[in-house]
């Protein structure tokens, strides 16, 4: 729930943030993640890092707060 909260905090203050003409229009941004659900997320400058856990395993998200684009996945592998 606190991620949920934190991404939609971090899309209105990237919205806040945009200088091109749609600026005021929001965004949405959907990250294919079948049967994972966000561990955490946080914001780190102007960038949303989500943490996923479930469905294929464990990953990181990285959005653009400004633009809601997916920036990168990032896979997490277990120590062997």
């Amino acid at each position: 729930m606190i991620g949920v909260v934190a991404l939609i905090a971090g899309a209105m203050l990237g919205a806040g943030r945009r200088a091109d003409a749609g600026a005021n229009m929001p965004y949405l941004t959907a990250v294919p993640a079948p049967g994972a659900r966000i561990e955490s997320a946080e914001i780190q400058g102007n960038r949303i890092l989500m943490r996923l856990t479930g469905g294929t395993g464990d990953e990181l998200v990285i959005l653009d707060a400004t633009s809601g684009r997916l920036l990168g996945r990032i896979r997490l592998e277990a120590a062997q």
